[in-house]
């Protein structure tokens, strides 16, 4: 169904956006180690050899600034995943209370039963059904 299609979509979409951002993360935090030490070292010069190293010493705390504001995004986007699982958590805790899963009785073939998933309800609701058996279900082919 196109709301299973949807959440499969969705789910290998955050998992990749989630791990990509931590790489970033990991290579910025390296990068920006690395220019403190040149930006020491910089310093260094500046006080042995005067002012040739003034633009050098600029350039690398630009730079420095600019790697530090791009791990500030990947923390504020974190931060909005985050807000939007827990207002998820909350929808669903307000849905549960309105009526439970457990009372709703959608009509269900035995194929959907041993996919783990409703016509209303594919395989949305997690669960062991909802994961261990999603590989048996069987898309149909567009002709």
């Amino acid at each position: 169904s196109d709301l299973n299609c949807l959440m499969e979509e969705a789910k290998s979409d955050l998992i990749n956006v989630l791990s990509s951002l931590e790489a970033h993360w990991h290579v910025l935090e390296a990068e920006v180690v690395e220019i403190n030490r040149d930006i020491e070292y910089c310093e260094q010069c500046l006080r042995k050899y005067g002012e040739w190293f003034n633009s050098p010493l600029q350039y690398l705390r630009e730079l420095k600034r600019t790697k530090k504001n791009k791990m500030k995004e990947i923390i504020r986007n974190m931060e909005s995943f985050n807000n939007n699982l827990q207002g998820g958590k909350r929808l669903v805790k307000s849905l549960e209370k309105q009526s439970p899963v457990s009372v709703l009785h959608a009509p269900q073939t035995p194929a959907m039963i041993a996919a783990g998933a409703s016509e209303d309800a594919p395989a949305l609701l997690g669960g062991q059904m909802g994961t261990a058996h999603r590989s048996h279900i069987i898309k149909p082919v567009d002709a």
